[in-house]
């Protein structure tokens, strides 16, 4: 009985010492979490008019002609892949990543955004583009290199259509993996339904602007498609680190129960003995 107890104090010890480490990667990731959904928000209503002035002001019949809404479905796809840098973030990573295994083919091109990304395609053996590997570092102005990769890559007909797959947040405890084509566009979301009274005049035409105004489109819906993964992953850390620490606290529980079960088990054993000898 005796040996059992440093056996169970140290493993108090050590199970209190993760307890700490846990509890503060979860005030870390509450508070990066509350930094990001105020930049999804922001991206959300910033998205939201864009388009509006798109309908208003290049709604126009000549857009159909864009290159932007034609694909050759011969081409391989492209997909933009989403995850994580760091782990200890639940099942954020493997959810988006099953989702991405069900719809990539053999031929197909991938651009991995976060290290998980590329540790997990070295690992299939999957040949893929780890220029963009710090998630949470890149901004819209880093991206364009990855979004004129993407345009010229599209317009040289070089892929039939490009995939962006990530983590949509949904609320503080779901979060669902999504795919949204970010090329070819769809002519629907870019025709408007209300009549304007008076079209502005566009120079040198509106299909021309509507070309030079796509990568800033494609940049923005990129951006907003990363900062939700973010908030994603923030969140789901912290969940998981919740749960680790309540786990601890558990855990903790239970062997100091155990602990002062068997001190009370030598303190009574020591007396009967002393209560023994003095009676011989």
């Amino acid at each position: 009985m005796a040996k059992g107890l440093p056996v169970l104090r140290r493993r108090i010890g050590s199970i209190k010492a993760t307890k700490k480490v846990t509890k503060a990667m979860q005030m870390i990731a509450t508070t990066k979490l509350k930094t990001w959904k105020q930049s999804m928000l922001e991206s959300r209503l910033y998205a939201e008019k864009l388009m509006e002035i798109v309908h208003t002001n290049l709604a126009h019949e000549d857009l159909k002609d864009s290159v932007f809404f034609k694909t050759d479905k011969n081409k391989p796809t492209m997909f933009i892949l989403i995850t994580s840098n760091l782990g200890l973030c639940g099942s954020y990573n493997y959810s988006v990543l099953s989702h991405f295994l069900k719809q990539v083919n053999p031929q197909d091109l991938i651009y991995s955004i976060g290290e998980k990304a590329g540790r997990f395609l070295k690992s299939i053996n999957r040949t893929f583009d780890a220029t963009y590997v710090q998630a949470g570092s890149l901004s819209e102005a880093t991206l364009s290199p990855l979004i004129d990769a993407v345009v010229n890559s599209f317009k040289n007909r070089e892929v039939s259509k490009v995939i962006v797959v990530y983590t949509r947040f949904i609320n503080s405890l779901i979060f669902q993996p999504q795919s949204l084509t970010l090329l070819p566009l769809s002519i629907d979301a870019f025709s408007s339904s209300t009549q304007v009274l008076k079209p502005p005049l566009i120079e040198p035409d509106p299909l021309s602007v509507f070309e030079k105004l796509v990568p800033f489109y494609l940049k923005n819906t990129l951006y907003a498609s990363l900062i939700e993964s973010q908030v994603s992953e923030q969140s789901s850390r912290r969940n998981a680190m919740e749960k680790a620490s309540d786990n601890a606290d558990e855990l903790v529980d239970q062997l100091q129960l155990e602990f002062n079960k068997q001190r009370q088990a030598n303190i009574t054993q020591e007396i009967a003995e002393i209560i023994g000898g003095s009676s011989t």
